[in-house]
């Protein structure tokens, strides 16, 4: 399996709710007939939990068969309608595309989503002089260990950049998925012991100038091949 994240950021001149309807309503089931398509994600930005405007106003996530499924969706005439649209309502000068395989490690099988329950993503770089090499073995290896000790976190993906296919140079070198089992909860863990083991240890191998989470409502579009919205 591979997927692609997308970050976007609407156009000035239109108002986050009409973006958020926008994409969800009308260009959603557009991007749902890319050919090979099995699952298709909005995460929506929840702005009453940034303390300053965010960068990004949302972050896609589509899942393909294979590399050859994701190469055959660029020469498709649905792929270039998609792009056609996006000028409808984001800022394509701001949108940055990225390809990845996830990591799950950590899943608990006892927890259950509840209304009270968060997401956040964080895009992050590698240090100047780290390999891709050696950054993917330690933050998938060492690092992720000291993230499962976080409290109040239900689940967390690494997505780890696949470089050499795509023509673009991704925006960051990683990008994390953390479920919360509320906002309280990441709160508290971010005021944590292990949290503070988090921070001294990211300072070995990552660069954080200029990054900060995104706190998101996740929009499920496509699951299994099929239209859901």
């Amino acid at each position: 399996m591979i997927k692609t994240m997308v970050f976007v950021k609407r156009k000035p001149d239109i108002s986050f709710k009409v973006f958020c309807d926008y994409w969800v309503n009308s260009h959603g089931p557009l991007t749902a007939k890319l050919p090979g398509l099995s699952r298709l994600q909005f995460n929506l930005v929840r702005p009453e939990f940034h303390w300053s405007p965010p960068e990004w106003d949302g972050v896609s996530c589509a899942w393909f068969k294979d590399e050859a499924s994701l190469r055959a969706v660029t020469n498709s005439s649905a792929f270039q309608a998609m792009l056609t649209d996006e000028e409808n309502f984001v800022d394509t000068q701001k949108r940055s595309p990225m390809i990845v395989a996830p990591m799950a490690k950590m899943i608990d099988p006892s927890a259950r989503w509840t209304t009270d329950s968060q997401k956040t993503i964080f895009g992050f770089r590698r240090q100047s002089g780290v390999t891709r090499a050696s950054f993917n073995t330690y933050w998938g290896r060492y690092h992720a260990k000291r993230i499962n000790n976080l409290p109040h976190l239900m689940a967390y993906v690494q997505n780890t950049i696949q470089s050499g296919l795509s023509a673009v140079a991704p925006l960051y070198d990683a990008i994390a998925e953390c479920y919360w089992d509320s906002w309280d909860g990441a709160m508290n863990a971010v005021r944590s012991e292990a949290y503070k083991d988090v921070e001294a240890d990211e300072i070995c191998f990552a660069d954080l100038t200029g990054c900060a989470p995104l706190v998101v409502r996740e929009v499920e579009i496509v699951s299994n091949g099929k239209l859901i919205v």
